[in-house]
């Protein structure tokens, strides 16, 4: 299985050692924070969500997958997801709140329930991964970053998703987050 970083930061720049640090928003908690002069609204929070949910169809669909499974590790304590629906109201449609309290293990989600878990993963509200049999997985973790893992290379859609003005890279190290890979024994 090969492994890709997306993420909305760019890389470091070639012959460069670490990138210059520039302040930036990497949670939905930063609607409301000021970057650069400008003032971070849900509108502009939606704009770079909506690219990683694009990024998902994308991945998925080049390789023909329309169902995932979900390994559901945790919820956001209630009372702080309610607050988030409650702060960000523009960000949070019945059918987002609908799914949070109706995600379960093992689940199998499909069409808008896909777009729906990668926000609220993008979003910290939950943590988890999502997979196609030994096929595909996704996983969210802080800061914004999404990983894919996937048996089938699709070129097309890398482009497809850096035409987006993703950032997408292929890691070039042994992937240690996948809780589906088999453990060697």
């Amino acid at each position: 299985m090969d492994y890709w970083q997306v993420r909305k930061y760019p890389p470091i720049k070639k012959g460069e050692e670490k990138k210059s640090k520039i302040p930036t928003w990497t949670s939905i908690i930063d609607i409301g924070q000021y970057y650069e002069g400008k003032e971070f609204t849900a509108e502009d929070y939606l704009f770079t969500e909506d690219k990683y949910v694009e990024a998902v169809k994308i991945y998925t669909s080049s390789i023909q997958v329309h169902e995932l499974e979900i390994y559901l590790i945790n919820k956001l304590k209630e009372e702080l997801f309610l607050g988030h629906t409650l702060k960000y109201p523009e960000c949070y449609s019945a059918e987002i709140i609908s799914l949070y309290y109706s995600l379960v293990d093992g689940a199998i989600l499909s069409g808008k329930q896909i777009e729906h878990i990668v926000r609220l993963g993008m979003r910290e509200d939950i943590t988890c991964q999502l997979r196609f049999g030994n096929e595909f997985f996704l996983n969210f973790t802080y800061d914004y970053y999404m990983d894919i893992g996937s048996s089938i290379i699709c070129e097309d859609a890398i482009n497809q998703i850096k035409e987006t003005g993703l950032y997408i890279d292929l890691w070039e190290w042994p992937y240690q987050d996948n809780v589906w890979d088999p453990s060697p024994n």
